[in-house]
């Protein structure tokens, strides 16, 4: 009798093992805008860089503790625009930025009911492909801030603010004589939808 009271905790144990492993997981998709700085930028003042484009992500990852580990992929189809005196000559569609971005994330507050804020980081693969070339790499830093609220059952809200530092997205010969390349900058924000596994 005690054998087959063991077996069947043990059973009811290992059936209960998978489901608390795979609620540890998550995947998110959001939608955002961003922003950039710097490339270029001429004695004149006038820049280079990518234009304001729509950005798309996704992530998955896994809660350990007060901290998660991921992956977020983020895709963006963006013009160049040439800036300067408060006047921007833009060739929408003249870009394309695949991103993929290992993070770690810390959750740094709890408040109210359910929302949390955490703090991500790590570094940025920046895929570009630019109209006329065979693409381009650039490796970066990438920073967030992130705010989630419940929404029911296993669905949250999310909003995050980021900010991501690479070389610049030109190449030397791309840019006149006269001007110098810049890390580019990024700065976006995001709303989007958190759904545990």
């Amino acid at each position: 009798m005690r054998s087959l009271v063991v077996t069947l905790v043990a059973l009811g144990l290992a059936a209960r093992a998978p489901a608390a492993r795979a609620a540890q997981w998550a995947v998110s998709a959001d939608v955002g805008v961003a922003r950039f700085g710097g490339t270029s930028r001429d004695s004149s003042g006038v820049s280079v860089r990518p234009y304001r484009p729509t950005t798309f992500a996704v992530r998955i990852d896994r809660a350990v503790g007060r901290a998660r580990v991921g992956v977020a992929l983020m895709y963006a189809q963006t013009g160049i625009a040439g800036e300067g005196n408060g006047v921007a000559v833009v060739d929408y569609g003249a870009a394309s930025l695949l991103e993929v971005a290992p993070e770690v994330s810390l959750r740094v507050a709890r408040f109210g009911a359910g929302v949390q804020a955490w703090v991500e980081g790590g570094p940025a693969i920046d895929f570009w492909a630019i109209e006329g070339d065979n693409g381009r790499t650039r490796l970066g830093g990438r920073a967030s801030l992130a705010c989630e609220w419940p929404l029911g059952g296993r669905l949250t809200g999310s909003a995050r603010a980021t900010g991501v530092l690479s070389a610049s997205t030109l190449d030397p010969d791309e840019i006149p004589a006269r001007a110098e390349r810049l890390a580019t900058r990024r700065g976006g924000v995001a709303i989007g939808l958190r759904y545990r596994l």
